[in-house]
């Protein structure tokens, strides 16, 4: 069947200024060419046109096909083939087409589409794979050796898709008709018409020799016509779908959590612990107004709504309303807080042969990162080769001396009552002020310098704010669905990028690795302030995007830009390997890089530079959509951050009846 999906005039410029008088046609502002029913039904002239005939005084340089008009003489024809060599499709992706946009001249489009038999799509899927590992093992070429892999990849996904019948196959032609009553301006249009859409990676080849035949074939009042068999593409489901302007492709998940709806209307699902990625992780990017906190909080919502339970790291304070409307732990660091964590803390890990063990050397990295961090905050060159190993071996002694090994049994306190052995106390844990201690009575000068750096993040410091993680942690995690740790309180320019380095670090070991059999997030907003950070990003980004999967544990990566994410090694990391990623609006500027680097589409990049809040694509592995995020009116009025919002001002209201006159100061300890 075919469907003709546009048909759109490109009027002259002084169409409306007068009347055409044409047979009955005597209306004000008709287009002089349009062609009518009449004038297929029964043309005065239809020929086929050679590249060596004469027209209008021109040497017709194209096959193309010459159908005698009522209101004008006659019209040109000529019918193109699109060929999409990007690889993808995309919703949208023939919009330019439909506009027609080109100068003087019509387009119309018609797609043939026959359903095609699975089983012989996958017969073909396994040659061209068999063709393509043979060619993988001769190939010497990197980059060659490089695009090889990836078709293979796709066409195992395809595979997939198609036995598990996520997808069906459709045998698909895409035919572009142009048509314009000028030989001369019409050549120009269709020159213009292939060029614009090779710079898009859709070839469009014209039917030379049977530009006749490809115009009948479009006609409903003509038999069938068979459609050039060269010319036909298979396409899944969801790529048929991108090539409608009434439809689109979409996410395949059927499983998760709603994220908003699509330009239909229908739920957008998406499920970060789906069978089909290799693990949990996304990454959340949007410039400032673009709906990023809104967005990360209907995640975070309906993820416990499902079981799944959620930690953030809330660097501007912008989930405290949130948490204590929904009766949630939310810990605010500061001086004067009663709250602290030490990021010494261990627990047990469990790893994937099902031995547990207290994996020491993970945590002493980290902490020792941390370390290297606060000292140079003051002074870099301090960190010399003798005073990193000296900072490392004593971590390393400090867990010996408190009887800590990877023994999981070393942790507890052991009491002898009865002849039982009660194991359900910890132990204190070692602490900044005793690797301070350790430095401060080194024989050598320069890491006893370099303990002087860290003097003031201990409490033999002289600064009570800065060393609010040294000591025993009085914070457990246990019974909730939701923790938010606030940093916004601490001093911006040292403290708050410190504090988010240390809760991260001790979230590894107390919530990662707490429970695996729990689905967990760990939602790290502004999140280039650690990814970027030369001390602490590596060990980090190594610990979180390899070991996380183990743990049952989603990292979620929330920042501006991407460009703030590829200037480190980190971040790159994050970038890569998060399966998901939600991108709101971007800035001109940063959209190219973005389109590159996010594999977006020529619609994709188009539609972020004029999305509107809460307008995002999301990118699940080779599946993407265009959402628009949806809240229920509750949700809406605790998410909002808009302070013309009225329903801002009625959570503000509920705060107060919740918590008294002290507002929201009612929840800082819980």
């Amino acid at each position: 069947m075919a469907f003709n999906i546009f048909k759109k005039h490109k009027e002259p410029e002084q169409a409306n200024k007068k009347t055409i008088k044409a047979g009955k046609n005597n209306k004000t502002g008709l287009y002089e060419g349009k062609p009518e029913p009449v004038d297929f039904i029964a043309p005065s002239i239809a020929k086929e046109l050679l590249p060596a005939d004469r027209a209008e005084g021109y040497t017709v340089g194209d096959y193309m096909v010459e159908i005698g008009g009522t209101a004008v003489p006659c019209r040109y024809y000529r019918s193109f083939f699109a060929e999409i060599m990007s690889g993808n499709t995309w919703g949208g992706m023939l919009d330019d087409l439909g506009r027609g946009n080109f100068g003087d001249g019509d387009v119309d489009i018609a797609i043939h589409v026959r359903p095609a038999s699975s089983d012989m799509e996958l017969q073909e899927l396994s040659r061209r794979l068999r063709g393509l590992m043979s060619d993988l093992a001769f190939e010497g070429d990197p980059s060659k050796i490089d695009a090889i892999r990836d078709e293979i990849e796709d066409i195992k996904t395809r595979q997939k898709k198609l036995r598990m019948e996520i997808e069906r196959s459709f045998k698909t032609t895409i035919q572009v008709i142009a048509s314009g009553t000028e030989l001369k301006s019409f050549k120009m249009y269709c020159n213009a018409l292939v060029k614009r859409f090779a710079g898009k990676s859709i070839y469009l080849r014209p039917a030379d020799g049977k530009q006749l035949e490809a115009l009948r074939g479009i006609l409903p009042i003509v038999p069938p016509q068979p459609v050039t068999g060269e010319h036909g593409i298979t396409l899944e489901s969801s790529n048929l779908a991108d090539l409608f302007p009434f439809a689109q492709g979409g996410i395949s998940h059927k499983t998760g959590i709603i994220l908003g709806l699509d330009g239909l209307g229908r739920p957008v699902y998406f499920d970060q612990w789906h069978p089909s990625l290799p693990n949990q992780h996304m990454i959340i990017l949007g410039r400032s107004g673009a709906g990023k906190t809104y967005t990360t909080q209907i995640i975070m919502h309906r993820s416990m709504h499902i079981g799944r339970t959620v930690a953030v790291l809330d660097w501007k304070g912008e989930h405290k309303d949130f948490f204590l409307l929904n009766d949630l732990p939310y810990i605010e660091f500061h001086e004067h807080s009663q709250d602290r964590i030490n990021p010494y803390d261990v627990e047990v890990t469990q790893d994937v042969d099902g031995i547990r063990f207290i994996d020491i050397e993970s945590v002493a990295n980290n902490v020792q990162a941390l370390v290297f961090k606060m000292i140079s905050t003051y002074d870099r060159e301090i960190l010399t080769g003798r005073v990193k190993v000296f900072i490392g071996e004593a971590i390393r002694q400090q867990y010996e001396e408190a009887g800590i090994t990877k023994d999981p049994r070393s942790i507890y306190l052991r009491t002898v009552t009865d002849g039982k052995i009660s194991t359900n106390k910890k132990k204190p844990m070692p602490e900044l002020g005793g690797l301070y201690l350790k430095m401060a009575a080194s024989e050598h000068e320069e890491v006893r310098k370099a303990a002087e750096m860290l003097k003031p993040f201990t409490r033999h410091g002289s600064s009570p704010s800065y060393a609010i993680f040294d000591g025993q942690s009085t914070v457990e995690l246990k019974g909730y669905p939701g923790y938010g740790f606030a940093l916004n309180r601490l001093d911006k320019d040292v403290m708050r990028p410190i504090g988010l380095s240390a809760i991260a670090i001790w979230l590894n070991e107390n919530f990662a690795k707490s429970d695996v059999s729990q689905e967990k997030i760990i939602v790290i907003e502004e999140c280039q302030n650690i990814f970027d950070d030369p001390d602490v990003g590596g060990p980090f980004a190594e610990t979180a995007y390899r070991e996380y999967r183990a743990t049952n544990t989603g990292v979620c990566a929330v920042t501006q830009g991407l460009e703030v994410l590829s200037r480190t090694n980190a971040g790159i990391a994050a970038v890569k390997n998060s399966p998901i990623k939600i991108i709101g609006k971007q800035e001109s500027f940063d959209i190219e890089a973005i389109q590159g680097k996010l594999n977006l589409s020529e619609g994709e990049a188009a539609f972020l530079l004029g999305a509107k809040t809460g307008q995002l694509i999301l990118k699940v592995e080779d599946e993407s959509d265009i959402v628009l995020t949806k809240a229920s009116d509750y949700e809406h009025m605790m998410f909002t951050t808009n302070p013309n919002d009225p329903a801002y001002y009625k959570r503000k209201e509920l705060l107060k009846k919740k918590y008294g006159e002290k507002g929201e100061e009612g929840g800082n300890e819980r």
